[in-house]
């Protein structure tokens, strides 16, 4: 199977970026641990400015770097082979009048001990307390570690970028989602 790093779609112009309009409260947590968001109750404030863009696309552009998506992407995401957990969000205007629009953060709680070394451009730091980090600039993995997913972050903390199957983005393709760009991972 092939395999892709999931990035924003740069190329796009006048896309929507939201912001989030309750900072402080999520420096320390970001969505980006593979680790489930206890704190649903509070409903996570975002908003944007037509200045910057109009455009609505199914991965949201963001100032935290979140996996923002669609009721479409949403849907798609449950029917795959993926362990994700869709958190609410309120979306405003720059005039604070809330939308309807239905976004969520899709908190990808998928993380495997995939990264192949052999087939990555990477270098290494030892951080104290922690082992070995690498830098990672090319990704391999190993297919058998994927556990079959079609959407999965790496454990050994090399869990920010996200990493889909080709069965995901055939998928994407298929129902013609906007906001996103894959580049192929080598594969072991």
């Amino acid at each position: 199977m092939r395999y892709y790093k999931l990035s924003m779609d740069m190329e796009r112009e006048k896309d929507i970026i939201l912001h989030c309009k309750n900072r402080e409260r999520f420096e320390s947590y970001s969505f980006k641990d593979g680790e489930y968001y206890h704190n649903e109750n509070e409903r996570i404030k975002l908003f944007f400015d037509e200045k910057e863009g109009d455009v609505w696309t199914d991965y949201l552009a963001n100032d935290k770097g979140w996996f923002i998506v669609s009721e479409k992407l949403r849907l798609i995401l449950q029917s795959l082979n993926s362990e994700i957990q869709f958190i609410n969000i309120m979306i405003s205007d720059s005039e604070g009048v809330a939308l309807e629009e239905k976004y969520y953060i899709a908190n990808i709680i998928k993380v495997v001990d995939a990264l192949c070394l052999n087939k990555s451009n990477y270098f290494e730091t030892y951080i104290e307390g922690k082992g070995t980090i690498y830098t990672v600039s090319k990704y391999g993995i190993y297919e058998n570690k994927t556990e079959g997913a079609d959407i999965f972050k790496l454990g050994n903390w090399q869990q920010v970028p996200i990493f889909v199957s080709e069965n995901f983005k055939d998928a994407i393709e298929q129902n013609e989602c906007t906001g996103m760009s894959f580049r192929e991972i080598a594969v072991e």
